[in-house]
């Protein structure tokens, strides 16, 4: 709003010259006074307006219209020179986290009080209460706002307010937030989204807030029913909005008295039970239930809820069987959410709905095996989700040209076909989902405006080089997934300006060549999975700069080098690294100890030597980064993972899986007791290689453990007893080895079967078909895993031990023993003290004659 009165009556001198003071305060932003020129009427000035009387500066406008003319500064003392200044609005600026000033409560006569989203920070000054005049105030910010209140005491005062926005002001602290509240009888709106209240009162001894209009408590922790007190207020309310709040319970039949309510939002909490049927009786034309655990029928609801132009129910777990009847009064409907329930929409094919839909969301109802012909209606939707409906058909033409205003696009988990266009002329669209189905194209080209494009399990065929045209300068594209198609050619070297790009998913192609240099450049990567494709030559050394990364995927590819070492020292964020089934070659460097996310490291079916290293993979044993880095999709990370020798998907257990592959190598030597102490490892396969010495007897602390492989090896001694605490163990293997001994007795180890000891003589009890003799059921003296009840010597301390006593008795004892060579060694030890006491002395002489010079 802009203020620009002109009249006779010119702005008063003392407050002409309190403007250009306060000008005075801000150093950034400085177009925003253009017109406050000090030869000019004040109240001609942008954003200054004055009383068509008096002349008195009445209003301050100095809001920042966009994100690229913002006011930085201070709030300067000399506001306090503007008496009559009734409007003040200061919002959308940056005040560098300073307080808000608390002179600013010496401004009597403010009515309208805007200083949201400006970048303050500390406590809401007390003093505010003394603005007895103000109707609106409004501290809130986006997200978190750096504010806080102990306790909303200063409101009292406050009787003329109508408008209180708080949002994201941190009220963690203030206890009693709804008494002071309640005190505020002229209130019509209130917004206290994300405040971190933790305190629902569920009783009101008197409501006194009778005249609220708009009421918002949403994204708060208060874990409580809906109070009762709420719908003493109901008459007048009209806006609600108490999603993301953690309430539980069931949905009250007393909202049917909230008469005047039009938008009702009560989604992604624990609600639980039937939609009350008395929610029909409301004029209501928003109602947003989705994220819930609601049950029961909804086409009950659905014939109390027609005059509605939004129905969200997304998420629960509602059950029936919708007709076309259910939906045929629903003439005003602009917004259906139906997915993620049990429902099946069951239609005529030509039927043609009262309605146009902008968000249609389908995504997990039953509306195959055809596709849906009543869509062919629907001309204005900017939202479509229809996947995992059970569609199996041939994708028709008239489909794909519906509408122009098409933002997000899911089809994915269908069995869909046919052709699929060119959409590099849909301007709008941002994010298209197609995975999952039977396509097979060309891959077709795509629009600028993309931010997420999925594409996997498909049979799109071709080069992949013209998704270059989606990386101009100011791209969007945070998420590219063409996995697991027939996609061939290079990949091509045309990354340096991917700088949003999250996921980078090209697995399970048939693509060739180098990995390209400009990948490096893609600075916020969290996940490059270039898997499962023929990819040749080393890994280029610009994958240093992804330091973002949390999955690396290059396994079953044919790259060589010796990449370990520095992937250890840079990409320290990784929680998997797959790079089994190639020519990898060198040691397993100790840099590896610094990736303390680590959860999946496969190594396996490479050239590595060397021995097994004493570090422990950190987040093998603690916890670790989160996997969720997909915001607006429900796509998971999904790798082929193998133990118990077959291959499994592992999207749905990814989440709770650890393991360590490092089998089929040339490793060597014994196996560290340190690996045994990864308590939090699943799967261990150390299969296949040349390792020597007992399985460490600590290996019974690995508590979780399921499969463990240590077959094909040269171990030898006994299995430790400790295996037999190892409850989950399910699939274990140490055949082809040199074990010896008798088997513990535990039902994992008995039940396995002979198969997992193949061609370990030695060994006797069951499972396997040889009897223990005496002999066998003692701890052989030259295998022992253990000291008795004593501490195990480390062979470090005891070579060490060894070789001082060697050390010692080689010489002084050969002195002690041999008179001769007693008398010769002191003789010449006697001589050489003499030598060197002469050179010392004639040394010194000459420095001094050289400095008395």
């Amino acid at each position: 709003m802009e203020f620009s009165l002109s009249g006779a009556i010119r702005c008063m001198d003392s407050e002409h010259d309190a403007l250009l003071t306060f000008k005075g305060g801000f150093r950034s932003g400085l177009d925003r006074f253009s017109s406050w020129k000090a030869e000019e009427d004040c109240c001609k000035w942008r954003g200054v307006g004055c009383d068509n009387v008096s002349g008195h500066v009445t209003n301050l406008d100095l809001r920042s219209p966009d994100s690229s003319n913002i006011l930085r500064g201070e709030i300067n003392r000399s506001l306090l020179d503007l008496p009559y200044l009734r409007y003040l609005d200061l919002s959308q600026n940056n005040f560098d986290y300073n307080p808000i000033p608390d002179f600013i409560g010496s401004l009597q006569h403010i009515e309208y009080l805007n200083l949201s989203n400006a970048n303050f920070r500390g406590p809401i000054p007390s003093s505010l209460g003394n603005l007895s005049h103000s109707e609106s105030l409004d501290f809130s910010g986006k997200g978190y706002s750096s504010l806080r209140a102990e306790n909303l005491n200063w409101d009292y005062g406050l009787s003329f307010l109508k408008v209180l926005n708080l949002s994201g002001v941190d009220l963690s602290n203030a206890e009693d937030w709804l008494d002071s509240i309640n005190m505020l009888s002229s209130l019509v709106e209130l917004r206290l989204f994300y405040c971190m209240l933790h305190k629902l009162p569920q009783y009101l001894h008197h409501v006194n807030f009778t005249s609220l209009k708009i009421l918002d408590l949403s994204d708060n922790n208060f874990t409580s029913k809906i109070p009762d007190w709420l719908f003493k207020i109901g008459h007048s309310v009209v806006y609600l909005n108490l999603s993301r709040c953690q309430l539980q319970g069931l949905i009250p039949d007393a909202f049917g008295n909230m008469t005047s309510l039009t938008s009702l939002d009560l989604s992604r909490n624990d609600l639980e039970g039937p939609i009350p049927l008395t929610l029909g009786m409301l004029e209501k034309r928003e109602l947003h239930l989705y994220e819930n655990q609601l049950n029961g029928s909804l086409e009950q609801s659905l014939v109390q809820l027609s005059q509605l132009v939004a129905l969200n129910v997304a998420g629960n777990d509602l059950e029936g069987n919708i007709t076309e009847a259910h939906l045929n009064k629903f003439s005003r409907l602009r917004v259906l959410d139906l997915s993620s329930n049990q429902l099946v929409l069951n239609v005529s094919s030509n039927w043609i709905p009262p309605f146009q839909l902008e968000t249609i969301g389908l995504g997990s109802c039953q509306l195959g095996p055809k596709f849906p012909q009543w869509l062919r209606s629907q001309i204005n939707y900017s939202f479509i989700n229809i996947s995992h409906a059970s569609i199996v058909d041939v994708v028709p033409d008239w489909f794909w040209n519906l509408s122009s205003r098409v933002k997000q696009m899911d089809l994915s988990s269908n069995e869909l076909k046919g052709n699929v266009p060119d959409f590099s002329s849909q301007l709008q669209l941002s994010l298209l989902d197609l995975s999952d189905n039977y396509f097979r194209s060309r891959l077709p080209r795509f629009s600028v405006s993309l931010s997420i494009l999925f594409l996997a399990n498909n049979s799109f065929f071709g080069s992949i080089s013209h998704l270059c045209e989606l990386f101009s300068a100011n791209n969007s594209l945070s998420y590219l997934d063409v996995s697991s198609n027939n996609l061939s050619g290079e990949i091509p070297d045309c990354w340096k300006y991917e700088k949003n790009l999250v996921i980078l998913n090209l697995a399970n192609n048939n693509l060739s060549g180098q990995i390209p240099n400009s990948i490096g450049q893609l600075i916020n990567l969290k996940s490059l999975r270039l898997d499962n494709n023929s990819l040749s030559g080393e890994v280029t050394l610009s994958l240093k700069n992804c330091i973002a990364l949390r999955v690396l995927g290059l396994a079953r590819n044919k790259l060589s080098g010796n990449v370990l070492a520095w992937i250890g020292e840079n990409l320290q964020n990784l929680i998997i690294l797959e790079l089994r089934s190639n020519t990898f070659s060198g040691h397993i460097p100790f840099q590896m100890r610094q990736l303390k996310y680590l959860r999946i490291l496969d190594l396996a079916s490479n050239n590595l030597s060397g021995t097994i290293p004493r570090c422990v993979f950190f987040g093998m044993a603690k916890e670790t980064l989160s996997l969720n880095y997909y915001p607006h999709t429900n796509h998971f990370e999904n790798f082929i993972l193998t133990f118990k020798s077959r291959e499994y998907q592992s999207q749905s257990i990814l989440p709770f899986v650890t393991l360590l592959d490092l089998s089929s190598n040339n490793l060597s030597g014994e196996i560290p007791e340190e690996v045994m102490s990864l308590a939090g490892l699943i799967i261990l396969n150390l299969s296949n290689n040349h390792l020597v010495g007992p399985i460490p007897p600590n290996i019974g602390e690995m508590i979780i453990l399921e499969s463990l492989d240590l077959s094909r090896n040269h171990l030898s001694c006994s299995i430790p007893p400790s295996m037999a605490n190892m409850p989950f163990l399910s699939a274990f293997n140490v055949s082809h080895n040199n074990l010896s001994g008798k088997i513990p007795a535990s039902t994992q180890l008995s039940s396995l079967g002979d198969d997992s000891y193949r061609d370990n003589p030695q060994l006797c009890g069951p499972p396997v078909s040889k009897i223990c003799s005496s002999d066998e059921l003692n701890e052989d003296p030259h295998c022992s895993n253990e000291n008795g009840d004593g501490e195990k010597i480390p062979s470090f301390y005891l070579s060490m031990g060894l070789g001082f006593i060697a050390g010692f008795w080689g010489l002084w004892g050969s002195l002690i023993l041999n008179r001769s060579w007693r008398h010769t060694y002191f003789r010449f030890l006697g001589n050489m003290t003499d030598k060197i006491y002469v050179t010392v002395v004639v040394g010194a002489a000459k420095l001094q004659r050289k400095f008395q010079r």
